[in-house]
């Protein structure tokens, strides 16, 4: 075969499932799958990546792979340390920790990446959105306290409604985020709905 056949040869097109393959190929392997790595190692799979799931940390989690941690992006925080991609992978760990996503909370735990995220993104709400939360739902929140999420639990339960976890992260996120604020998560707070309500007058 000669050189001019070999270059005409077409490359093999990526898809959804070819990226995943590449990814989880390389998980199995021990490469490293941050995308300075692969911006180097092969820029390729970088690029399908984020062009088929809209960024490279939902193609990781689209194929089942943990979001690198902050180690594998280096340990300086100068120039270049804050990218969106960045941002988004760090929005999405704190949301897999359970740690409420409202700008508020969000100041409290991790300043410096609300304060990334409104320079690279005009603002947290925009910086939510492009990770793919709802920035409306998580804003509405914090209108809830814990009584209110008890009670408005124990109503959807009175109407024998879908309480899986999926089913109300889709259907009742403002109660879901609230959920994850004032009891940890979604499962706490169902449990503590289902506990006896107390009775007026008893101590």
């Amino acid at each position: 075969m000669t050189i001019t056949e070999t270059s005409a040869r077409p490359r093999p097109k990526w898809s959804p499932d070819r990226v995943i393959d590449a990814i989880q190929r390389r998980f199995q392997q021990n490469l490293p799958l941050n995308p300075q790595a692969l911006a180097s190692e092969d820029p390729r799979l970088l690029a399908a990546g984020r062009r088929y799931f809209g960024s490279w940390p939902r193609a990781l989690m689209a194929a089942g792979t943990p979001l690198q941690s902050a180690r594998a992006y280096g340990p300086r925080h100068g120039r270049g340390y804050w990218t969106q991609e960045f941002i988004i992978q760090k929005i999405m760990e704190h949301a897999q920790a359970g740690h409420p996503l409202h700008a508020h909370a969000m100041q409290t735990q991790d300043n410096r990446l609300v304060s990334a995220a409104t320079y690279h993104f005009g603002s947290w709400a925009n910086a939510l959105v492009a990770a793919g939360y709802d920035a409306e739902s998580i804003r509405a929140s914090r209108r809830h306290s814990c009584e209110s999420v008890v009670a408005e639990i124990r109503a959807l339960i009175e109407e024998q409604a879908d309480l899986r976890d999926c089913a109300i992260r889709k259907s009742h996120r403002p109660l879901y985020w609230a959920a994850q604020k004032y009891f940890g998560g979604w499962k706490q707070a169902l449990r503590e709905a289902r506990m006896p309500a107390p009775i007026h007058g008893r101590p």
